[in-house]
């Protein structure tokens, strides 16, 4: 049978009338009211979740037992340029983790995840939306196991608690509430359902037990002044009832002595309320029913005499209508005075009633208010992270964000060996850009498609006058003589597939002018060689320093995995650092992990203005790393060509490259590329 089955099969019990003996104080002898020992109604252990608390079967213990796994330099940003945009990306990171955590709570349900954007965001039970609160991430990564602990609860709503939903929706049709009736029930199932949809975790996920724990203690710890006393009473027994259940630990021994008829009878309800669906059914019934009835008698002397009121109301209002009677000198008919005084007598009842009802319900709901429900409710709690953090998380999503580390023997000291891989997303100024350089340099890409259109041709060889093959109808004649070199090959050769990688500099150094020349050079490329179905083509970007010290930041424009925006080298620009050498043999470990095909000839062009510059990276140090580098993917089956713009030093170009070109001008970039790579690559 299927939850919604049991919705509509479930017959509610019978309604739990108010027992006044034993509710408060006054009605029996007070010292029989004392509660001691452990007030945990269900035994459940250390931070009151379900299931002895545990480490994850990939936890190491202690705090942010999740930091720890995640690591790769979570705790290393914050860096000096854009601390804003650091805390983009240190969010984004930790957002595509917890929600790979809520997939493996259960993967047959789904749900999306995100940070909450305002503080009134819920879980939507109907498009199963999860929103956290993002603030806890952004103030530190010390909060990571409780956000986990966060995600990990709401998730547990999304499977468990659709049939609770429909149960209520159906309670409320089926039953005459006012608006603090239904917030009050809310409030109960709330308190009661958190319980029940835990108690499933440690079930079907132990490990997960220990970040439910750093979130309850999150809540309610931290936010314990919330449950102190209230002048309004009620609120105190609400706030009794979500210690009880949540915390028991928060209940001091003032509390529990003077609530423990109430708590009596709340744990006799809750024992096996938590025993099954139909028992939570029955349990959150019994307990809004109770706390109704205690609301009534709370509130007792504050009722006013509905009769007596409307009574009043229509003596002043009969009175007032036997003097308008009396200004025209006319007196009121005793027979209608009569008539006239049951009807206002009745108007005025029904307004006193409905009156009442109104302030009963107003003071329900200022009840609640002044209780801790939000801690029922933890999406209540969300903290919003703005607009723009928001959209900046968002952004570095959709760039499919990665963190690398380079080869330790690769780097050019221990601290810089940080690689940061996304894919770029072009705007609408960005597609402009693209399309004004792609025609300013058509010329020079037509002449690029025929001067380096060499990969992919299929040459057809046929050697004659074989004594073994396939015979050669055109020599036939020959067979009289006594010939036995009948006979023919054919031999087909093929170009070996070429992987191209375009590695651009993005430094600031590069500037307006000679960035404008290496985007459009690169662009001239791109269009020459994507076309051709032999060629794997890469185009890559490239600075450094900018979300942190010794960073190198990487930026993919095109490849065989990305062609779905072919306009995005229009946002090439000049950022900041550049550490060259660190990028080069990036981009060569892009191309290994990404091409098609094992067995290629590589060709990698470098467009730079040749001074490679960063953060403890300059001079001769960083001239000497990327030389290194470059050997370093030669010898891996690369050849390396620098092609270097306005800027440039040919004594600096030798240093670093085997293989390099000078071009003062794009409009001889056709003549010089296609030259220098028809010598390197020998076609």
């Amino acid at each position: 049978m299927d939850s919604e089955d049991k919705i509509k099969t479930y017959k509610e019990p019978a309604p739990i009338e108010y027992a006044p003996k034993g509710m408060f104080p006054e009605d029996d002898d007070e010292d029989s009211y004392e509660i001691g020992g452990d007030l945990d109604v269900w035994d459940r252990g250390s931070g009151y979740t379900w299931g002895k608390t545990q480490h994850s079967w990939w936890s190491t213990g202690g705090a942010s037992s999740l930091s720890g796994m995640w690591g790769g330099g979570i705790g290393s940003y914050g860096g000096y340029y854009d601390s804003g945009r650091s805390d983009a990306l240190r969010l984004a990171k930790h957002k595509t983790h917890l929600d790979s955590l809520c997939k493996v709570v259960d993967p047959t349900v789904k749900h999306t995840l995100s940070f909450g954007s305002h503080r009134t965001g819920a879980t939507n039970m109907e498009t199963g939306q999860i929103i956290i609160d993002g603030q806890l991430l952004k103030a530190s990564d010390d909060n990571l196991d409780i956000t986990c602990g966060l995600a990990i609860h709401e998730k547990l709503h999304l499977v468990h608690s659709k049939p609770l939903y429909q149960w209520q929706k159906r309670y409320f049709r089926e039953h005459t509430m006012s608006y603090g009736e239904k917030d009050l029930f809310h409030s109960i199932e709330n308190i009661i359902e958190d319980e029940y949809i835990e108690r499933q975790l440690h079930k079907t996920c132990a490990g997960f037990v220990t970040y439910i724990e750093a979130v309850k203690k999150h809540y309610f710890e931290d936010k314990k002044t919330a449950l102190q006393e209230q002048e309004d009473e009620f609120a105190n027994v609400v706030n009794t009832l979500l210690m009880l259940v949540r915390y028991p630990s928060l209940l001091d021994k003032d509390r529990s002595k003077r609530h423990a008829p109430h708590i009596r009878y709340f744990a006799s309800i809750l024992k096996t309320g938590l025993d099954s669906r139909e028992d939570t059914y029955k349990c959150i019934q019994a307990i809004y029913i109770y706390m109704k009835n205690v609301f009534d008698k709370l509130n007792e002397g504050k009722s006013k005499d509905e009769k007596k009121e409307a009574m009043d109301r229509a003596t002043e209002k009969l009175d007032d209508i036997k003097k308008d009677f009396s200004k025209d000198g006319a007196e009121l008919p005793k027979e209608m005075e009569k008539e006239l005084a049951k009807s206002l007598l009745d108007e005025m009842m029904k307004r006193v009633k409905r009156e009442s009802r109104y302030d009963k319900d107003a003071g329900l709901r200022e009840s609640l208010e002044l209780s801790a429900t939000e801690l029922a409710d933890y999406n209540k709690l969300i903290d919003e992270l703005g607009s723009r953090m928001l959209e900046e998380i968002e952004e570095t999503l959709q760039t499919d964000y990665e963190e690398m580390t380079i080869d330790k023997n690769m780097r050019p000291n221990s601290k810089h060996s940080k690689v940061t891989w996304r894919r770029a997303i072009p705007k609408e100024d960005h597609k402009l850009i693209y399309n004004d350089d792609s025609f300013v340099m058509k010329k020079q890409t037509g002449k690029l498609k025929r001067k380096i259109d060499l990969y992919g041709e299929t040459n057809k060889l046929t050697i004659r006058n074989q004594k073994r093959g396939r015979i050669d109808k055109r020599v036939l004649h020959r067979i009289p003589m006594g010939r036995m070199d009948l006979f023919k090959n054919t031999i087909i050769q093929t170009d070996n597939p070429l992987d191209v990688c375009i590695l651009v500099d993005e430094s600031g150094s590069m500037g307006h002018y000679t960035m404008r020349e290496a985007r459009r050079a690169a662009i001239s490329m791109k269009e020459a060689l994507a076309d051709n179905p032999k060629l794997n083509l890469w185009v890559f970007g490239h600075t450094a320093d900018r979300n942190g010290k010794g960073e190198t930041e990487m930026t993919e424009y095109w490849s065989p995995t990305m062609k779905d925006r072919p306009l995005a080298m229009g946002g090439m620009r000049a950022k900041y650092e550049n550490r060259d050498g660190t990028a080069i043999v990036a981009s060569a470990d892009r191309v290994k992990a990404q091409a098609p095909t094992a067995n290629t000839n590589k060709l990698m062009i470098i467009f730079s203005d040749g001074d490679p510059s960063a953060d403890r990276y300059r001079g001769k140090d960083a001239y000497d790393h990327t030389a290194s580098c470059v050997k370093h993917v030669e010898a891996r089956g690369w050849n390396v060509i620098q092609v270097g713009f306005a800027g440039a030093r040919e004594q600096t170009m030798n240093h670093c490259f085997t293989n390099w070109i000078y071009v003062p001008e794009t409009d001889r970039l056709a003549d010089k590329v296609s030259k220098i790579i028809r010598k390197v690559i020998k076609v």
